[in-house]
């Protein structure tokens, strides 16, 4: 006769947290062990101990009793986006001129400028070889991407800085990747901001996944919200440059202009001045230098975004 085992400690290993990753069922029950592993486009979950009792979804995390999911969950895009200041119609690309003068910082610049993180964003940070890629995909500038609503466009749910290409492409901090967020699969608005441009986002809510979606800013194919949100220049659109304050407005007069900035920069009495060696939202065209008059001013692209026969006017940025 085989001799039973005691209950006790059937019970006993039943209760026992085996496994790293074990996962609380409740303020006193039982705990099941699993764990979770990720791909580039898949997630697997595995859980012992006990079955899915419920599921509660948040914009960027997956919460399951009884099995074991991973913590975070991301969506991917492949955008495009030209910035106004540094691209030039010469060759249909930008300027890596802050790239070139070693200006752009190894962490992103929106969290200490005061822009609002969500989700994962903030502290993201770029390698010294990613930087020193040059032609077509040497990178221009970091640029911040939110994911917004689909219902209330106002509220953003995920934001991550991204790297800008001179061609327009939006990659993630290795250079090369499609951009991933953290949000759980669904339907949002993509806004891109830059840090002395005015923003752009899309129109409709789109389907995002792990399977990287196309967004075009530059060849009009997606619509985009509110009126006049990019500057049509030629066969492309990029976004309007000189958001010098940083209000999500450029103006060219009158009280918190964004020309006046520029001045003081370089020297009220001194307007011939230039200052190099910069990394600063008074450098409208990104060259890495801020001049007020002269070839290639700071100046004039301000101008140009209010209209150069009004310059009373003022551009607000297009978002909700």
């Amino acid at each position: 006769m085989r001799p039973f085992l005691n209950l006790s400690f059937i019970v006993g290993l039943l209760l026992f947290p085996f496994g790293t990753n074990a996962q609380s069922i409740g303020p006193a029950g039982p705990t099941s062990a699993g764990g979770h592993g990720t791909g580039s486009s898949a997630m697997l979950s595995w859980s012992l101990g006990q079955v899915c009792g419920a599921s509660l979804v948040g914009p960027t995390h997956l919460i399951t009793a009884g099995i074991q999911q991973p913590d975070v969950v991301r969506v991917a895009i492949n955008a495009q986006v030209l910035l106004g200041g540094p691209y030039s119609t010469i060759n249909s690309l930008m300027s890596d001129g802050l790239r070139s003068a070693a200006l752009i910082p190894f962490t992103e610049p929106y969290t200490a400028a005061g822009f609002a993180q969500y989700g994962e964003g903030g502290g993201e940070q770029v390698t010294p070889l990613v930087l020193s890629v040059s032609s077509n995909d040497a990178v221009v500038d970091w640029v911040l991407v939110e994911l917004r609503s689909a219902s209330t466009p106002q509220t953003v749910l995920s934001t991550r800085s991204a790297l800008v290409q001179r061609d327009g492409d939006v990659v993630d901090t290795d250079g090369v990747s499609p951009l991933r967020l953290s949000a759980v699969p669904g339907t949002y608005h993509v806004a891109v901001r830059h840090r002395n441009h005015l923003p752009v986002m899309t129109l409709d809510p789109l389907a995002l996944s792990a399977v990287a979606v196309g967004i075009n800013f530059i060849d009009g194919s997606t619509p985009t919200y509110g009126t006049d949100a990019q500057r049509i220049n030629g066969t492309v659109r990029h976004l309007w440059p000189g958001d010098v304050t940083v209000n999500q407005q450029v103006k060219y007069t009158g009280i918190d202009n964004d020309r006046d900035p520029i001045l003081v920069t370089i020297g009220s009495t001194t307007p011939n001045s230039v200052i190099t060696g910069a990394y600063t939202t008074h450098d409208v065209n990104m060259d890495g230098e801020v001049k007020y008059i002269g070839a290639s001013n700071d100046r004039d692209p301000i101008l140009v975004t209010v209209g150069s026969a009004t310059p009373n006017n003022v551009r607000s940025a297009q978002l909700p």
